[in-house]
């Protein structure tokens, strides 16, 4: 039976310009696949949208984790209807805001289930994935619909997968995560007499001329631009911050950035095979959670910085340090650290949040990471829309690095950030310029 024009009948009453894009809107008959073990379920692109034996539990146990009795619920896809209906059965339950993941899996749904009941609910608000950055609670996200995401909503995707990890996240790198408290005391001799990262900052009495910066991550688009950040001319005009993982092909190449960030408590071998005596005249900013090994190694000076986590709150009371921006990518540290040293401008170079290409970073000659690369790339299920709206394949966790850094972009003002790169992600908030085409300005 075909419930479509009936389901139509009452979003085009209530939601004209969400019916319009049904109507346009189309999916093929190889895309779908009806499944009925105890009920009828739908099967879209490979994915099981909902249960096939009981889905009134299903969606019982996802409202399970809602507060008990709130008046206002976000969900984020549409489903079988089902979520909906049970729901609504609350007389606690004011506004329902439903949000269409996937237009055509909605359409589908439409045509061989009947909605009619919850779009007729006049407390029901159903909307499509906006230029919102922002993930409305409480909510509840259909696990089918964050897999099946659109371009179109591929960004609040990420958002609502920060939000669901956002517990994890916090014990992991938190305060009671005694491993990283254990390697920040362990640091805690070079914490005490290496110098502070607010030294950098900008002040009345420490202000650079310079205030145009690149900062250098370690994906693949940055050897497009290797060759222009050899040139004086550039290093004349421009401070250049380089994330640790990125300094072995900057270094291989011949450059040495002006400053060096370093956060990975885990690091994976950045700094092997280079001569420390390369880096005398060079910063490196570090959170001390990094190893032990590395602070010996360096021969510059040292700038200790801290998060903003809970983690460091201890350590800030015996010795106070500039605090940095940071979601978890060094990129973060490092765009902030720019920011806070008096940038107007800042040029991001290899921040492609994503493997164009098949790689995952810029290596050096030769490097077996060329290999494991290409291996990960293919593997992975995750993906990014990137500068010329087409998908490439990325980590769960930059995805989360991304959106983190679009949040930092939108709060800081009187900057303006630039992209070097539309092969990797695309970064809202930047304007996408080719390195030389930004000197040029």
């Amino acid at each position: 039976m075909d419930f479509f024009i009936d389901n139509l009948a009452i979003i085009s009453r209530q939601w004209p310009e969400i019916a319009q894009k049904l109507t346009r809107s189309h999916f093929d008959v190889s895309q779908i696949e009806l499944v009925k073990d105890e009920e009828l379920s739908l099967v879209f692109d490979k994915i099981q949208v909902a249960s096939s034996y009981n889905q009134s539990e299903e969606a019982r146990l996802q409202i399970s984790q809602l507060p008990i009795n709130t008046p206002n619920v976000t969900l984020y896809g549409t489903g079988l209807g089902v979520v909906q209906s049970t729901l609504l059965e609350s007389t606690h339950l004011k506004r329902l805001n439903v949000m269409v993941f996937n237009l055509s899996l909605f359409k589908a749904s439409l045509t061989y289930f009947d909605h009619k009941e919850w779009l007729s609910d006049p407390r029901i608000n159903l909307s499509l994935p906006q230029d919102t950055n922002k993930v409305e609670t409480p909510f509840i996200a259909l696990p089918a619909e964050l897999e099946l995401s659109t371009n179109s909503s591929a960004h609040i995707r990420d958002r609502l997968c920060l939000a669901l990890d956002n517990d994890y996240i916090e014990q992991s790198q938190g305060i009671l995560n005694t491993a990283l408290q254990q390697k920040i005391m362990g640091n805690i001799d070079c914490i005490a007499k290496e110098k502070d990262v607010s030294e950098l900052f900008s002040t009345d009495l420490n202000t650079s001329s310079k205030t145009d910066y690149i900062v250098c991550a370690a994906g693949p688009s940055l050897a497009v631009h290797i060759n222009w950040l050899k040139q004086s001319a550039t290093r004349k005009k421009f401070t250049i911050i380089g994330v640790d993982t990125a300094v072995k092909s900057l270094v291989k190449a011949g450059v040495i950035p002006d400053i060096i960030v370093s956060i990975d408590a885990n690091d994976k071998g950045s700094f092997d095979g280079l001569d420390g005596d390369i880096f005398i005249n060079t910063p490196l900013v570090y959170f001390p959670v990094v190893k032990s090994d590395l602070l010996s190694f360096w021969q510059g000076p040292k700038y200790t910085a801290y998060s903003m986590s809970q983690l460091y709150n201890t350590v800030n009371e015996l010795y106070p340090r500039g605090r940095l921006y940071c979601c978890g990518s060094v990129i973060h540290p490092s765009i902030d650290l720019s920011v806070k040293m008096g940038a107007k401008k800042v040029l991001l170079l290899g921040a492609d949040f994503s493997f164009p290409g098949n790689k995952i970073h810029t290596p050096y000659k030769n490097s077996p990471e060329e290999v494991t690369s290409q291996q990960t790339a293919e593997q992975t299920k995750h993906w990014v829309i990137n500068g010329e709206n087409e998908r490439v394949p990325t980590l769960l966790c930059y995805r989360g690095y991304l959106r983190d850094l679009e949040d930092y972009i939108a709060l800081t003002k009187g900057v303006d950030f630039y992209n070097g790169s539309s092969k990797g992600a695309l970064i809202k908030g930047t304007s996408i310029k080719g390195a030389t085409s930004w000197e040029k300005r």
